[in-house]
C-alpha cells in the first residue's frame, strides 16, 4: 500500500479540535521554576472577563494621581480592613476616570469601552489591574455559582474571582454527564471509559473549544484529552539513594509541617505514613509506591509517589465496585456507608493517576456528586490527594470522613457559606502553624485541648 492510503484514514480520524487545543497548549507560558502556585493558596484573579459581561466597580471608587502614578483607591466606611490601592500602568487619570464613569451596571464591558472612548489595548490593561480585585462581573460569576458552587471545584474556600473560568465552565459540564450517566458506571472497562470521556470534557469542554491548562507541573510536561498514562516509573537503586530516570511520578511532600502529620497519622493509626519510603498493596494489587528520589533536574532528594503501573484492568474494577458501592449507599441514604465507599474510590483514583494530569479535579467531581445526593453539598478539595498518597486506604477512609463532617456545609446564600468556610480554613491553617511551632507533645496536647472546633477543621480529631 502506498503512504498516502496506508496513511490517509488516520489523518481524516485526526479532530482539528485536538489540534487547536495542543497549539494552544504550546502558547501557553510554563511557570517558571518556583513560581507555580498549583495549591492556589495565593489570593489572586484568575477569573477572565468577556466582552459580553457587564462589569461593574466598587462603590465610592477613587482615582488619584501619585509621584505620576494613576490609580484607584477605595476604602470600605463600615470596615477596618486596610484601603485598596490599585496601581493603573499606562492608564491615564482621564481614561480610568470615563472608564469607572461607564460602568454603571448596566453596559456590557465592549459597551464601556465605547462610550469611555478608550482603545480596546487600554481597557485590557485596565482590567488587567482591576478585575476581581475593585472591578467585578457579579452576573457572570453568579450564573456559574448557580449551577454549581465554587467551592466544590477548588482546593481551598476564596474568591470566585480566583476560579479559571474555563475551568469552571467544564466542570458543569463534567458535572452535568456525572448526572446523566449516574447509575450506569457498569464494571471496570465501562467506567474507564466514561472517565476518558470525562477526562476530555475536563479540558475541552463539551464544544471542545473550552481550553483549559491544569496547574499541576506535569502539564509543562503533556495534556492529552482522555488518553491514559501507561508510562511506567523507572527507578535506578544506587549507593547514594534512589535516582528518578523517567516517566510519571507525583511530588509528595509533608504538608505543614513534620509534627503536624506525625500527629495527624498517629491519631489515624498508621504511623508508617510518615516515611519515604512506602509500597502499598490491596489484595495482591500493587497501588503505588512512595520513595525518596531524585532526577537529573531535581536539586536534591525528596519524597515523590510512582503510580503502579502497568495499569490493570483490575484496577479500574476495584473503581467500578467503589463507586458502584456509593451510588448504592446514596440510593439508601447510608450517609457513613457512602462516605466509606467515595473515600475508597478518591483513594484508589488518586493512586492510580490514570491520565497525565486534571486526576484530581475528575475524581472530585465523581465525589462531590455523591455527597450532593446525601449530604446536600459537596467539599472543597483540601489537599486529599497529597494524603491518599501516603495513607493506607483504612486511614485514609477515617481521614476522609473528618474532612467531609468538617467542610460539608448546607447554605442557600453562597457568600455566608463561602464566609464561614473561609473562616474553617483560615482557622485551621493557623493552628497548624501553631502545631509546627510546638516544642514538645505536652504543649501540642494543651493547644489541642483550647482548641477544639480548629483542632476539628484542621482533621486533627473527629466530630
Amino acid at each position: 500500500m502506498d503512504p498516502f492510503n496506508e496513511r490517509l484514514a488516520q489523518i481524516l480520524a485526526a479532530p482539528p479540535e485536538l489540534t487547536e487545543y495542543r497549539q494552544w497548549l504550546a502558547e501557553q507560558r510554563p511557570a517558571a521554576k518556583g513560581e507555580r502556585d498549583y495549591l492556589f493558596t495565593e489570593q489572586r484573579s484568575r477569573f477572565e472577563p468577556r466582552k459580553e459581561d457587564v462589569v461593574v466597580p466598587l462603590p465610592g471608587l477613587q482615582v488619584r494621581k501619585r509621584g505620576g502614578t494613576v490609580g484607584l483607591h477605595w476604602a470600605d466606611p463600615h470596615r477596618s480592613d486596610p484601603p485598596a490601592d490599585v496601581a493603573l500602568p499606562s492608564v491615564s487619570r482621564r481614561e480610568a476616570e470615563r472608564l469607572i464613569g461607564a460602568m454603571d451596571g448596566e453596559r456590557c464591558m465592549l459597551e464601556v469601552g465605547w462610550d469611555a472612548g478608550v482603545k480596546p489595548a487600554t481597557l485590557a490593561r485596565f482590567l488587567r489591574a482591576t478585575f476581581g480585585l475593585v472591578v467585578f462581573a457579579p452576573a457572570a460569576v453568579q450564573a456559574l455559582e448557580s449551577q454549581l458552587s465554587g467551592l466544590e471545584i477548588t482546593r481551598y474556600p476564596g474568591s470566585p474571582y480566583g476560579i479559571v473560568r474555563p475551568y469552571w465552565e467544564n466542570m458543569i459540564v463534567v458535572r452535568d454527564r456525572i448526572n446523566e450517566l449516574y447509575g450506569a458506571w457498569g464494571d471496570g472497562r465501562e467506567l474507564c471509559d466514561r472517565l476518558r470521556e470525562l477526562h476530555v470534557m475536563a479540558l475541552m469542554g463539551r464544544t471542545l473549544e473550552s481550553f483549559y491548562k491544569p496547574a499541576s507541573p506535569g502539564a509543562d510536561r503533556g495534556v492529552a484529552p482522555g488518553a491514559l498514562l501507561h508510562d511506567e516509573p523507572r527507578l535506578l537503586e544506587t549507593a547514594r539513594g534512589t535516582l528518578f530516570l523517567d516517566g510519571p511520578r507525583v511530588k509528595a511532600p509533608l504538608l505543614g509541617g513534620d509534627r503536624y502529620q506525625r500527629a495527624l497519622f498517629d491519631q489515624l493509626g498508621d504511623p508508617e505514613a510518615l516515611a519515604g519510603e512506602r509500597e502499598l498493596t490491596i489484595d495482591g494489587l500493587s497501588w503505588g509506591r512512595l520513595v525518596t528520589a531524585r532526577s537529573e533536574r531535581d536539586d536534591q532528594f525528596a519524597p515523590w509517589f510512582c503510580p503502579p503501573r502497568p495499569i490493570e484492568p483490575a484496577h479500574f474494577d476495584r473503581l467500578a465496585h467503589d463507586l458502584g458501592q456509593a451510588a448504592r449507599c446514596a440510593a439508601r441514604e447510608e450517609h457513613q456507608d457512602l462516605v466509606e465507599a467515595v473515600a475508597s474510590f478518591h483513594h484508589g483514583f488518586v493512586r492510580l493517576h490514570p491520565f497525565h494530569c486534571a486526576n484530581q479535579c475528575l475524581a472530585m467531581s465523581l465525589v462531590n456528586d455523591l455527597l450532593r445526593r446525601t449530604d446536600g453539598a459537596g467539599i472543597p478539595h483540601l489537599v486529599l490527594d497529597h494524603w491518599a498518597l501516603r495513607l493506607s486506604r483504612p486511614a485514609y477512609v477515617e481521614l476522609f470522613a473528618r474532612a467531609v463532617a468538617a467542610f460539608v456545609l448546607v447554605d442557600d446564600t453562597p457568600a455566608r457559606r463561602l464566609s464561614v468556610l473561609q473562616e474553617r480554613s483560615r482557622r485551621s491553617f493557623d493552628l497548624v502553624e501553631r502545631v509546627a511551632a510546638c516544642g514538645s507533645d505536652s504543649e501540642l496536647d494543651a493547644l489541642l485541648a483550647d482548641e477544639p472546633e480548629a483542632t476539628q477543621w484542621a482533621l486533627l480529631s473527629s466530630p
